[in-house]
């Protein structure tokens, strides 16, 4: 007999232009989200300057947000997303953001220093808390939406995520200049409130149905390390592209007398190619597999980062501008190869461990794990670098940290070889063929 249609409510019940609208509205979600976090980067340390607040303290708050983010992904999101339908989540996430947002503008009025800087931290940490859930619920959606394509759709995320990062800054500094602190904070809460309006019309991608029958104790697996290792790889790509962040514009002024602007270029020279590269090595893993991609990582990425300083044993190779940026360059088509092929590595290893399952509760666990990777490289980068700073040159510092990343590609080259051996002895997600996921539906009821 026929198989029976699948219900309104099952997105493979969606037309493709359906799922393409949805797809877009979740990256247009995204780029509000993250252009608006990160406004602050610019504008803040002039602000708090002019108001005689310490340079540690303006780390501070900053840094409160990628926090509260990491934390948020870690424990708060996976529940949420679980728990509520998206529309709910994103909705009430985003008016939660518009506040804190709005509170952020508010501390203006506070001329007392010490409550100024203690308001500030903790809102900053709540604005992380709400873009944490934002972050993992829209990459889960993603999943959601392509099931069959989820290195390809990651790398489309990454893209949009990395470049919202890099302009919300650059739009932070604008507003700032034109119309001053409260502007700066007012005018993006006010587009994040209103956000939500269309958020709450969305699908409900991650509804009651899509999960009925799922067993709970499925949640334990995650706890294999061999099913978590692929974070690891993606946390440290991240310490190598943040470590050296800090300490570039010292580095260009004292070698090259290049100013912050030419160091800024320099650093948006790695963001480009990660936004350029990410989904054509999102096509390439979907097609080939995650496991060669996470390969090719780790061969490249100490290579690479040692020709960042460069290390000074490498004689034949002078520093320079062009050597800098050729470096940094490669850098951001050999970090995102390590991050997009992470999340698929993660489904491959738990269907092969798991006689081919892979629940949603598993998949909203690992979207958020694979969301707080990040903000945990980027925490360990930077604060790494300010310890080793004083006692060791731009060129040493970084190309040690090449050296020693060495060890971790080793590690990592032989975890890929026997993920590939056990899945296809288990007979799970050849090249390009797709993860099973159970009960992919989304609930419009919800």
């Amino acid at each position: 007999s026929a198989e029976a249609p699948p219900p309104k409510w099952d997105i493979k019940s969606y037309s493709p232009n359906k799922k393409r609208i949805l797809f877009g509205a979740m990256c247009i979600f995204h780029i509000f989200t993250f252009v608006f976090f990160n406004l602050p980067y610019s504008y803040l340390p002039v602000y708090n300057e002019n108001r005689e607040i310490s340079t540690y303290w303006t780390g501070l708050i900053l840094g409160a947000a990628s926090f509260g983010l990491m934390l948020s992904c870690v424990f708060i999101a996976p529940i949420v997303i679980t728990k509520f339908s998206t529309r709910f989540v994103l909705s009430g996430c985003f008016s939660g953001l518009a506040t804190s947002v709005f509170l952020f503008a508010m501390l203006d009025f506070i001329k007392n220093s010490s409550a100024y800087e203690t308001f500030a931290l903790i809102v900053r940490f709540i604005a992380g808390i709400f873009g944490g859930i934002i972050n993992v619920a829209t990459f889960a959606a993603y999943v959601a939406i392509y099931p069959e394509y989820v290195a390809t759709v990651t790398s489309i995320g990454e893209a949009v995520l990395n470049g919202a990062v890099a302009f919300g800054p650059f739009l932070g500094g604008v507003l700032y200049d034109a119309s001053g602190y409260i502007a700066a904070a007012m005018v993006p809460g006010s587009l994040i409130l209103i956000s939500a309006v269309p958020a709450f019309f969305l699908p409900s991608l991650n509804s009651k149905k899509r999960r009925t029958g799922e067993d709970p104790s499925s949640l334990k697996t995650i706890l294999d390390p061999w099913v978590l290792f692929p974070l690891w790889h993606l946390a440290s790509s991240q310490i190598l592209i943040t470590y050296h962040m800090p300490l570039l514009s010292t580095y260009v002024k004292e070698a090259f007398d290049a100013g912050v602007v030419w160091s800024g270029t320099a650093l948006l020279v790695s963001t480009a190619v990660i936004c350029v590269s990410s989904p054509f090595l999102g096509l390439l893993i979907d097609k080939f597999g995650p496991c060669k991609m996470m390969i090719a990582s780790s061969m490249s990425l100490p290579l690479v980062y040692v020709f960042v300083g460069p290390l000074p044993l490498l004689r034949f190779v002078t520093p320079s501008r062009t050597q800098l940026l050729l470096s940094l360059a490669f850098l951001g088509l050999a970090v995102p190869m390590a991050c997009i092929s992470a999340l698929p590595v993660m489904f491959q290893v738990y269907q092969s461990r798991n006689q081919g399952k892979l629940p949603i509760l598993v998949i909203n666990t690992l979207v958020s794990l694979y969301c707080a990777a990040y903000p945990l490289g980027i925490f360990i980068g930077t604060i790494t670098s300010g310890f080793i700073e004083p006692y060791a040159s731009f060129g040493w510092s970084t190309g040690t940290l090449g050296l020693i990343y060495i060890a971790q590609s080793l590690l990592c080259i032989a975890y890929c070889i026997n993920v590939m051996r056990s899945s296809k002895n288990a007979d799970v997600e050849q090249d390009g063929e797709g993860y099973v996921m159970d009960n992919p539906v989304a609930d419009s009821n919800m």
